[in-house]
């Protein structure tokens, strides 16, 4: 083989190994290219914010109404001379007379089996059955002088009503009518229910007398 072709087959193959050699370098940046691409897109999409699903909440069940118990008050006496318990003690020295009398009294029966008593200065006693005139109560009414004093209202719950000079000063409440001594006083109080109670009170039992 002459000489100049071996070099020629020479330079031929260093040609070829360093054009190889180029497109090995570029095939392996191309590749090494790409994963750092795929890498990125990864880390990119790992860094995506993510969706917050809202956590599931039961529907809350309204708290059933408190029952408001009225509080026992003590308002201010119109009349700050009176001693409440005298008064009350003499109210029921007359109740109790009336009641031990009341069969010597002259009775005038209404309508709705509503009865009258009197004596000969007037009217003393008042007993109206439960369910008269639309109140689930049977009620009681008692007079000094033909002015209220005292009344005595019943059915599940009771009622008693002491007056001093036509204003209620003691409502004593019993949630039992059998069991009178578990009672609450209020005196001369200071609330809507107490003001509300001497107004029906004293308007029907003011009615009787003429």
């Amino acid at each position: 083989m002459k000489k100049g072709t071996v070099i020629g087959i020479v330079i031929g193959l260093v040609i070829a190994l360093i054009i190889g050699g180029v497109i090995g370098v570029m095939a392996m940046r191309i590749f090494m290219l790409e994963e750092d691409l795929a890498e990125q897109t990864t880390v990119q999409e790992q860094n995506l914010p993510q969706e917050v699903t809202p956590p599931v909440t039961q529907p809350q069940k309204p708290a059933a109404p408190q029952v408001q118990q009225p509080q026992s008050q003590e308002g201010d006496s119109e009349y700050p001379g009176v001693d409440v318990e005298t008064e009350v003690s003499r109210i029921r020295a007359i109740y109790n007379d009336t009641v031990a009398n009341l069969d010597r009294y002259s009775v005038e029966v209404e309508q709705e089996g509503i009865n009258l008593y009197y004596d000969e200065w007037g009217l003393k006693c008042v007993i109206i059955p439960r369910g008269a005139w639309g109140m689930d109560y049977s009620r009681y009414y008692y007079y000094e002088n033909q002015q209220l004093i005292f009344a005595y209202y019943e059915a599940k719950d009771a009622h008693r009503f002491y007056f001093y000079e036509g204003e209620l000063m003691r409502w004593r409440y019993t949630p039992n009518a059998q069991d009178a001594q578990n009672a609450t006083n209020y005196d001369w109080a200071n609330t809507p229910e107490f003001a509300q109670w001497e107004q029906i009170v004293r308007n029907e039992g003011n009615s009787f007398v003429y």
